[in-house]
């Protein structure tokens, strides 16, 4: 505990035993005991009385000093002993006390300036953050228009093209149906002209070995495309009593020239002619076929399909059918 002693104290109290010994020292030197016997003594004291008071007054004077220098240490020791208990007591409990706290004042410390760096770290990570978060903003605002537009523009071809697509569904359907039509009576065409083909020779070598010039004259005319004169001619013909069996004939191409005229009434009449009073002829077929065809171009298209749909029940040849069921497919 005396290390532990302030060096006040310290110096405070070797003052103190100092100056006691000191006394002590210059105090005792005025008093020297003589060595000899004991009558010796008293004799030299009756000898020299005034000594003895001498030495009493001295005798009185160092206890006085003594009682003060003995209080003083007294009071010195007093002083060190509360010293010693009481504040080396509470110096230690501080000590004690207090160290815990200092050291944990320095990790504290520690710990701050620690705990101080990672949150700068972290507000500046942070910052960096918010500053990339802004520029994809910006970007995204500039191509979100963008985006959308090209969203709509899309949509609205998707939503075109499906319309279109349903628009045209129906037409493909007809169209195929039609083509699977045409394709059945182009097959029975040629099995048909492959049959009638070597009969239809013969035919044709007959009539051509038959027909007058005036007829062949106005045929020439028609593919000419000398329509009035062809219809003059055909006219001449039917007013020379011509053969009977060219009178369907006669008929049927002075209609066709009309129709090439455009002049669709009298075609009409023509057709209908070859129709009432050659209902057998060589021509019926082609004049049925003819006179829907004069309908359909005169703007009566149900008529035209009432006469083709008839044609075809009529059960014409081969070519003849493909040209009405080409010109109901051209109406419908």
């Amino acid at each position: 505990m005396e290390l532990d002693m302030p060096p006040a104290n310290i110096f405070t109290r070797l003052s103190l035993i100092l100056v006691l010994f000191f006394s002590l020292i210059f105090n005792g030197c005025s008093y020297l005991p003589w060595v000899g016997e004991e009558d010796d003594d008293l004799a030299f004291e009756e000898d020299f009385p005034f000594e003895d008071e001498k030495e009493m007054d001295r005798g009185e004077r160092r206890r006085a000093r003594d009682d003060e220098s003995g209080s003083s240490e007294d009071d010195f020791f007093a002083e060190d002993k509360g010293f010693s208990d009481s504040d080396m007591d509470a110096g230690d409990d501080d000590f004690i006390e207090g160290e815990p706290d200092g050291f944990a004042s320095i990790d504290q410390r520690t710990d701050k300036s620690e705990l101080k760096g990672d949150v700068e770290s972290l507000q500046s990570q942070q910052e960096a953050l918010i500053s990339k978060v802004r520029e994809l903003e910006e970007i995204l605002s500039v191509l979100e228009p963008k985006i959308n537009a090209a969203s709509e523009r899309l949509e609205s071809d998707i939503s075109s093209v499906t319309d279109s697509s349903d628009f045209l569904e129906p037409e493909v359907e007809d169209l195929k149906a039609q083509m699977a039509r045409l394709n059945e009576e182009i097959t029975r065409i040629k099995m048909q002209k492959a049959q009638a083909a070597p009969v239809r020779k013969k035919r044709m070598r007959r009539t051509s070995a038959k027909n007058p010039p005036e007829y062949d004259k106005a045929l020439a005319a028609y593919r000419s495309r000398n329509y009035d004169e062809s219809i003059l001619l055909f006219q001449n013909l039917d007013l020379s009593n011509p053969p009977k069996k060219l009178k369907d004939n006669i008929a049927f191409w002075i209609g066709t020239n009309y129709v090439a005229l455009e002049m669709y009434d009298d075609a009409i009449l023509q057709f209908e002619t070859v129709l009432n009073k050659f209902p057998r002829g060589n021509k019926a077929h082609d004049s049925r076929y003819m006179l829907g065809m004069t309908y359909s171009k005169k703007g009566e298209t149900s008529r035209a399909v009432e006469v083709l749909e008839g044609a075809l029940k009529k059960n014409p040849p081969a070519e003849v059918r493909g040209k009405i069921l080409a010109q109901l497919n051209q109406i419908q």
